[in-house]
């Protein structure tokens, strides 16, 4: 289980295992995109813009894909 959360413009997420090698990427319905390499890690903290309402997340592990929506506002 992976936990996302929003505080103060920041996305926190929180693996369940440490993720030897991964990647994160991040769009929202209008033109924002983020992407993002992992390695070796088990807590990753992203800097977002202030005008974002909705995240889409796609966090892939390996051969695992894991899809989030986040409403901000």
């Amino acid at each position: 289980m992976i936990l996302t959360f929003v505080n103060n413009h920041k996305l926190f997420i929180q693996f369940d295992r440490i993720v030897k090698k991964g990647s994160i990427y991040i769009t929202d319905e209008k033109q924002y995109s983020f992407s993002k390499k992992i390695s070796n890690s088990e807590f990753e903290v992203i800097d977002l813009s202030e005008d974002l309402l909705k995240l889409k997340i796609r966090i892939n592990i390996g051969n695992e894909q894991i899809i989030r929506t986040i409403k901000i506002k």
